[in-house]
């Protein structure tokens, strides 16, 4: 598999039953949890291969080595959150301005539902926000490599349906951070699970506290919607 593979293009090749297929994903899905909890540096190809069960000959063989393999835990990313966002990746731009405003705020629940129900029960998120955190957002080169792959065409669309459904500009910068605020609070539940499962007395996050997370956060992010509608002066 090319280093150069799109997330489109890695999606296609883990997609098959075959031993090779399974292989990817596995090496991939090791090598973001060792890179998240130990950092590309600090993480040796023998652990990689060992949590994947496979040879460190593997790697190469695939990948073209431990920075080709990075270079895949990225499309990775791109790919599953791209999976996940696709109700708003796959609009136009030009689509979502001629929503009516209850319209936009409509697909701004339905993202927000997606996304709380990835990073709440799919066992994929934690590897991708650990490989994020860890590793990532500290690299200049590759935040600007995730931007424009994947996060400018999400968060363009995503701008213009808060644009759409509180009728403040695209450009407001107050409109931008609290498109920031509303990641945040979707992330923080997720990040600090183990507090929230003290706190509220759950084991886990099963179907009732799934939908009691969503229900809380839904209104958090109307109530904050409602407050822009109000204007910029409102504040």
């Amino acid at each position: 598999m090319s280093n150069t593979a799109t997330p489109d293009e890695l999606r296609e090749a883990l997609a098959s039953d075959t031993p090779s297929a399974k292989t990817k994903r596995d090496l991939i899905e090791s090598a973001l949890y060792h890179f998240g909890h130990e950092g590309y540096a600090g993480t040796s190809t023998r652990s990689i291969a060992q949590t994947a069960k496979t040879n460190i000959a593997s790697i190469a063989y695939h990948f073209d080595g431990k920075a080709g393999l990075k270079r895949a835990c990225i499309n990775f990313v791109a790919m599953a959150i791209g999976d996940v966002l696709s109700v708003i990746l796959n609009r136009k731009l030009t689509d979502i301005e001629h929503l009516s405003p209850a319209e936009a705020r409509a697909k701004i629940l339905e993202m927000i539902d997606r996304m709380i129900t990835f990073t709440q029960t799919n066992k994929r998120a934690e590897l991708v926000i650990g490989f994020m955190l860890k590793e990532v957002l500290h690299s200049p080169d590759e935040i600007d490599t995730l931007y424009h792959m994947l996060f400018e065409p999400l968060m363009d669309r995503v701008t213009a349906l808060f644009s759409r459904a509180t009728g403040q500009p695209v450009t407001s910068d107050e409109l931008k951070l609290a498109i920031f605020a509303m990641i945040g609070q979707l992330l923080y539940i997720r990040l600090a699970r183990p507090l929230v499962l003290k706190r509220m007395g759950w084991q886990a996050v099963g179907p009732d506290e799934l939908a009691q997370i969503k229900a809380i956060l839904t209104r958090s992010i109307n109530a904050l919607l409602d407050d822009l509608s109000k204007g910029p002066d409102h504040a």
